[in-house]
């Protein structure tokens, strides 16, 4: 059984045309195939603006935009879908949506005359709910895409042997959760294989999960990578398809670099290294359910399909440079931190606490230095001062991370001089697969492009 994914991008008639022939092939060669669907390119991120806003407006930009894309798919493939009904309930969704916020404002009044006992308790429970209620309406994109495709290929192929999946049912967090982007495991329930019977084509959404209770959570941007890794690990998997707009997985950004190359194969590990420095492969999660199993991936280009990219356990050696922009560093100093014990977990909890992600981390006998990606300067500001609060603490906003990814780092790095890179910090990865370079973000372009030439050359 192989499982294919496809984005956002290529929710298309384009992409659509590509997945007909594809299962008109399994269909006849009696092949399974589970295809995992992204949203149509643009609808969560308006999911997202109605959540903040409460604006209507994006929820009618919503339903015309996967109108507009089912009256497309009418008029290409000659003939007549419609998911009324799944619109239907993305309404009820929203009014229950809206209703809650009503509720906790409310109840923030005070005027219903609760206890303060179950005041707090009340809250609590609404704020709960409402979690999974943002997270039921973020996942709706995938489902309001699943069931056009799965009108679509049913018109087409007029078989009972396609069936249309709910990923809440087993992709599932490890414990409960009320956070909107839960930092918990993720894994796909062995009862997959007894939801999908006799049937040969499966259709299922990215993206969406649910905990232990049943309660809806999502996989965080990007996760519709993890949702098709997690599947074929579970259904052993012959391959995972991830079908996108580009060729394959470049040496640079080709936006940025014209000179970077398509690398044909390329180890699991890389790749995950190359994701978590901020290269756009997949999602940094999504390479590991497939290495433990051996499962071959494979990155192809709807629009341009061709040999793309395949991910195993090649032992091809590579480069990549990677680059992460709107970084801001911290350097925090003391002298209490020589000869001391705790320093570090206390740094980091401060962090944590504030609800702030760290990128790099470099130490010293008095002073630790690491970067963020958080942008909001009011969880920023309140983060430095509470470090303030103990220690030295100098902040340095617009800075980029650059990044050089290989297996073989050390010929790399005997290739250029180091000195040759106006930085503020470099950090070498414990496994000896990358060097990054904290930089003005003013010299993040000229840098990832010198490194790159060097590579190319040598």
């Amino acid at each position: 059984m192989k499982v294919i994914k496809f984005g956002g991008t290529s929710q298309s008639i384009e992409g659509y045309a590509l997945l007909i022939n594809i299962i008109k092939r399994a269909l006849e060669k009696d092949n399974k195939l589970v295809i995992v669907l992204s949203a149509v390119s643009g609808v969560t991120n308006l999911l997202e603006k109605y959540i903040q806003t409460k604006l209507y407006a994006h929820v009618h930009d919503i339903i015309k935009k996967n109108k507009d894309f089912v009256d497309k798919l009418n008029e290409h493939f000659n003939i007549s879908i419609n998911i009324d009904s799944v619109f239907k309930d993305f309404f009820k969704l929203v009014d229950e949506y809206y209703s809650q916020v009503q509720d906790i404002q409310y109840i923030y009044t005070g005027i219903n005359g609760d206890s303060s006992e179950e005041y707090d308790e009340s809250i609590y429970n609404k704020k709960s709910d409402l979690v999974h209620l943002k997270a039921a309406l973020l996942g709706y994109g995938e489902i309001l895409s699943t069931n056009i495709f799965y009108a679509l290929v049913f018109k087409v192929f007029q078989t009972n042997k396609i069936q249309l999946l709910n990923s809440y049912d087993f992709i599932k967090s490890s414990k409960e959760t009320t956070k909107l982007y839960p930092s918990v495991e993720f894994s796909c329930s062995p009862k997959i294989l007894e939801i999908m019977g006799n049937s040969q084509i499966f259709i299922t959404q990215g993206f969406i999960a649910s905990t232990p209770l049943n309660k809806k959570i999502i996989l965080g941007r990007g996760g519709s990578d993890t949702t098709g890794a997690l599947i074929a690990n579970t259904i052993n998997a012959i391959e995972y398809e991830v079908w996108t707009d580009v060729d394959g997985i470049y040496t640079a950004d080709p936006r940025v670099v014209k000179d970077a190359k398509i690398m044909k194969s390329i180890k699991y590990e890389l790749v995950q290294e190359m994701a978590g420095m901020g290269a756009k492969v997949m999602h940094p999660y999504s390479i590991i359910p497939c290495s433990l199993k051996n499962i071959p991936i494979k990155i192809l280009n709807t629009f341009n399909p061709g040999e793309g990219t395949l991910i195993s356990n090649s032992d091809n050696e590579i480069f990549s440079v990677a680059s992460q922009k709107n970084i801001t560093l911290f350097k925090i100093t003391s002298l209490n931190m020589w000869d001391s014990y705790g320093f570090v977990y206390d740094i980091f909890k401060r962090f944590s606490e504030n609800k702030v992600n760290v990128n790099i981390i470099t130490t010293s006998q008095f002073s630790i230095s690491t970067t963020t990606d958080e942008k909001d300067e009011t969880i920023l500001k309140n983060l430095l001062d509470d470090l303030l609060k103990d220690y030295e603490v100098e902040v340095s906003y617009n800075r980029a991370i650059v990044s050089l990814v290989s297996n073989n780092l050390d010929s790399i790095l005997k290739k250029f001089n180091l000195t040759d890179i106006k930085k503020e910090i470099t950090h070498f990865s414990s496994n000896n697969l990358t060097v990054s370079f904290v930089v003005d973000d003013r010299d993040c372009l000229e840098n990832v492009k010198m490194l790159h030439d060097i590579c190319l050359k040598n």
